[in-house]
């Protein structure tokens, strides 16, 4: 009986420890992933602009391949949105909330179960190999509740860099891949036109 009693003052102590862990995390989180890529900003920016051209590199896709998906509003742009329903990625939408062609795109994202404030951008900064594309990712569940806020900051604490952070290497991995597949088309340059009053 001793021994359980042992046990038992562990596993609260654990819980105890747990639960101070969890109130005094940060309920703000920020990842990133960088990479260069071999091109002009506009070039690489024409990956980014569209969901539909996002789902042609998007890891998640690959990921889960059945998942059902929903682009409605603009093409591209502010009011751009995207929502998905798949076995693996579950359900939830983002959709652009500010965009500066060939510099940045911000996406608000929304996932069923999970509340707070979350965004992802595109930041694209001309570098002297091309274009460097940062990526990144920012949650904040401030006021949500203590049952979300700790689901969420423990994620955010033990998954975020190893789990999110692979993924987005892997899509902007294949995005490069595919921007730097495609010929760079050089300005055409027109034939200098002749001068009537040369000397023959």
């Amino acid at each position: 009986m001793k021994i359980l009693k042992i046990i038992g003052i562990a596993i609260l102590s654990l819980i105890a420890i747990a639960l101070v862990a969890v109130t005094v995390m940060s309920p703000v989180s920020h990842m990133e992933r960088s990479i260069v890529v071999n091109a002009p900003p506009a070039a690489v920016f024409q990956r980014l602009a569209s969901f539909e051209e996002f789902n042609r590199w998007s890891p998640w896709v690959k990921m889960d391949p059945e998942a059902k998906q929903t682009i409605e509003g603009p093409a591209t742009g502010v009011g751009a949105k995207m929502s998905w329903d798949g076995p693996q990625t579950g359900k939830g939408s983002q959709w652009t909330v500010e965009y500066e062609e060939n510099k940045r795109i911000k996406n608000a994202m929304a996932f069923e179960g999970m509340e707070g404030a979350t965004f992802a951008e595109f930041v694209l900064e001309e570098v002297p190999e091309g274009t460097k594309v940062t990526w990144t990712y920012d949650n904040d569940v401030k006021g949500t509740g203590f049952g979300n806020a700790s689901m969420t900051k423990f994620f955010n604490a033990f998954m975020l860099e190893s789990m999110l952070g692979k993924q987005y290497e892997e899509g902007l991995a294949e995005m490069k891949q595919i921007v730097e597949s495609q010929p760079v088309t050089a300005p055409s340059e027109e034939p200098a036109p002749s001068d009537s009053t040369a000397v023959q």
